[in-house]
């Protein structure tokens, strides 16, 4: 019996009321995949999201037997690379590093045409732990001086982010307006040069992910104030959480993998178990937590619910904020 493939149309009419669903065709999973995998990732080469990226790349293509190519493509909080992923063929050849502020916060923040919807999650891979760092000369060794220090120089500071939508950007933009500060955010495409021009004085502070932020802080080169985490980082345990301070500033940066929203579900489950099976490994375990992420594997289902039901969250949290795309 010939199995016909149905085009892009007839496998997105399948869809069933638009949400993060994937389209089940039996048998396209066969012999996928047969060719190169592209894997966007949407910030610039080095930063966290980079790095996960290329050590997931790296684990699937010895898994499946071909290259997994990573593309870095940074803008507009990460949603530049989210609508080329969109608009791909749902063939299971191209996929992204889907981060919160890909499937939360960007959505919410910018007048796009890119929806959640036109996206379906593969693998949640773990959760992110950001620091609060500070230039080495900046006067506050903790958050709560921070606070005390933007509040007595009012538009006398200002803070760094990898980019306008980012964890980084909204979870200082709830603190001031929590706090109700005045200080000016800078957005950068990326931590990289942002951390640069931190520690030359340029910028005060800002949150950072592990992977670039920790070894700065080691070499003395940055101030570490604070870690924006769910608990204490093992990397630095003596360091106190930003919600032992502030317990408003909840949010919890995560990051995934994601496939243009039609992709078959035969296709979407054989990544999520092999991805799920490298997150069970204890050497790819250590590998993340080196970097700051905690493995927080989950089904397909339980993923796609957790991002539907969360964005009205991140929506009202953008509101709140205050924060504006730039």
């Amino acid at each position: 019996m010939t199995t016909t493939r149905p085009t892009r149309r007839q496998a997105l009419q399948t869809l069933a009321g638009g949400a993060l669903v994937a389209v089940a065709l039996p048998g396209w999973a066969a012999d996928y995949p047969d060719k190169p995998v592209h894997l966007v990732v949407p910030f610039p080469p080095g930063g966290l999201t980079d790095v996960l990226g290329r050590l997931v790349a790296e684990r699937l293509a010895k898994k499946l037997g071909q290259p997994f190519v990573v593309e870095n493509k940074a803008g507009a909080g990460t949603l530049l690379a989210a609508g080329t992923v969109a608009k791909a063929a749902p063939d299971g050849y191209t996929l992204m590093v889907a981060t919160s502020t890909t499937l939360g916060i960007s959505p919410a923040l910018y007048d796009t045409p890119f929806k959640i919807a036109d996206l379906t999650g593969v693998a949640m891979l773990g959760d992110v732990t950001l620091l609060l760092i500070a230039r080495p000369d900046f006067p506050a060794a903790n958050a709560a001086e921070l606070v005390a220090a933007v509040r007595a120089k009012p538009g006398g500071y200002n803070f760094a982010s990898p980019g306008s939508g980012t964890v980084h950007h909204l979870l200082l933009e709830m603190l001031k307006a929590q706090e109700n500060l005045t200080m000016t955010h800078v957005p950068y495409q990326g931590s990289g040069q942002a951390v640069t021009d931190l520690m030359s004085g340029r910028i005060d502070f800002m949150l950072v992910d592990v992977s670039v932020g920790m070894p700065q802080v080691r070499a003395g080169k940055v101030k570490l104030l604070a870690v924006a985490s769910s608990k204490r980082s093992s990397l630095a345990p003596d360091t106190p959480t930003l919600t032992e301070t502030y317990p408003k500033l909840d949010l919890q940066a995560w990051q995934s993998i994601a496939a243009p929203t039609g992709t078959p579900a035969s296709i979407v489950a054989k990544l999520h178990d092999d991805i799920n099976q490298e997150l069970a490994s204890p050497e790819f375990r250590e590998q993340l937590a080196k970097v700051g992420v905690e493995a927080r594997p989950m089904s397909v289902a339980e993923f796609n619910e957790m991002v539907r039901t969360d964005a009205p969250r991140w929506a009202e949290l953008v509101k709140m904020s205050g924060a504006k795309a730039k």
